[in-house]
């Protein structure tokens, strides 16, 4: 068997108000987006991303709706080394008759500034930059960071093998013993619901062995991380 390295994992930084606007969105919403943004650091395409208009290739928006409206969260994997969040905002919802909910001329001027701080980082211009800690859950203050990384990684290794088998969703949930709509979750990694030995048993149920190995912190490392190794 051929162990593989551990998948790497991008650090992520925030342009401008980026991360203040994201923590100003509903819980089950930001969870959503962290989720996705975690996907990203490690490489991965969260179904719920599709090109951003207006700024060429490598610049995506993370879309997630509630009850409230339709959120977004722009990032770019231009740059080789970083994910950057560009911008976190609210799109404007439909009133019943049709038409827009007012904006307002503040928000009206923010959202052209973060257009504008937008193209400047893809011109590689000087914009204000908040460096990440590396870890999205860290930077959004969530005192289980650590558990919801490794959520990240667990899910994109049962999402690979999901792939991989082209199992129709309905398949998959008679499989994983899910509902349909939980597999949906799953698949879109929408994983508040999922715990951390619920995803290891879904790898089992697939067919894949989960192995627990502890080793020791190197000295050079000042705080110990659980990771996820793939064996073929």
């Amino acid at each position: 068997m051929r162990e593989h390295r551990p998948r790497e994992e991008k650090p992520l930084h925030w342009v401008g108000s980026a991360k203040k606007d994201l923590l100003g969105f509903p819980e089950q919403v930001m969870d959503d987006v962290g989720f996705a943004l975690g996907v990203v650091q490690y490489g991965g395409h969260p179904p719920s991303a599709k090109p951003w208009k207006g700024l060429g290739p490598g610049v995506l928006e993370i879309v997630e709706n509630d009850g409230s409206g339709t959120y977004r969260a722009v990032y770019t994997v231009r740059f080789r080394k970083a994910v950057y969040v560009l911008h976190a905002f609210r799109k404007s919802r439909l009133r019943a008759s049709g038409r827009r909910e007012p904006t307002s001329s503040s928000l009206r001027r923010g959202s052209r500034t973060q257009c504008e701080t937008m193209r400047n980082v893809m011109a590689k211009k000087r914009v204000e930059v908040e460096t990440g800690s590396g870890d999205v859950f860290t930077d959004l203050g969530y005192a289980d960071a650590k558990e919801r990384r490794l959520k990240v990684c667990l899910a994109l290794e049962v999402n690979q093998v999901l792939e991989k088998r082209g199992l129709p969703q309905a398949q998959a949930a008679k499989l994983l013993g899910l509902r349909q709509p939980h597999v949906s979750d799953l698949v879109r990694y929408r994983l508040s619901r999922f715990s951390v030995e619920r995803l290891m048993e879904f790898l089992t149920l697939l067919g894949k062995d989960v192995e627990i190995r502890i080793t020791q912190r190197p000295a050079r490392r000042s705080s110990s991380s659980v990771r996820v190794h793939h064996v073929a």
